[in-house]
This record gives C-alpha cells, structure tokens and sequence, in this order.
C-alpha cells in the first residue's frame, strides 16, 4: 500500500499531467480555429450542403475541446482537494 506522501506525489503528478493535456488541446483548438476561419472565408456564398456540413463538424469539435478542458479542469480541481485532504 502506498504511503500519504506517495499518494501526494501521484496526484500532483496526474495533475501536472491533465495541464499538459490543456495546453495541447489548446493547441488544437486554435489549429481548429484557423481552419474553421478559412473554410468559412473560402464558402462565402455557398449553399452547398458538403460546405455547410463540414463547417458545423468543425465546429462541432471545437466546442467539444471546450468541454474537454472544462472537464479536466474540474477534474484537476477535485484531485486537488482530495491531496489537500489527505
């Protein structure tokens, strides 16, 4: 069984872990943003059902990159109060 300490350091490093994770979904996200912008910029003016249907799956992703920082933000918030607890 692991000792306080031992636990301590785990989630610490869970934690340092899950913010790592945050900056590179940051990174997709504004990769995500720069091709929703040109897409929307290259379909000015297209009705075509194709354009309409990648621009709402782009931004279908974009938004659930939202939710998945959210998440881990929440998740590291808890995982800190469980080591401060303990």
């Amino acid at each position: 069984m692991a000792s306080v300490e031992e636990v301590k350091v785990n989630i610490a490093a869970s934690v340092d872990g899950s913010n790592r994770a945050i900056a590179g979904i940051q990174i997709v996200a504004d990769q995500l943003d720069q091709s929703l912008a040109l897409l929307r910029l290259t379909t000015i003016g297209s009705f075509h059902p194709a354009a309409a249907a990648a621009i709402a799956h782009l931004e279908q992703a974009r938004s659930r990159l939202d939710e998945a920082t959210q998440l881990t933000r929440a998740a590291m918030d808890s995982a800190n109060q469980f080591r401060g607890m303990i």
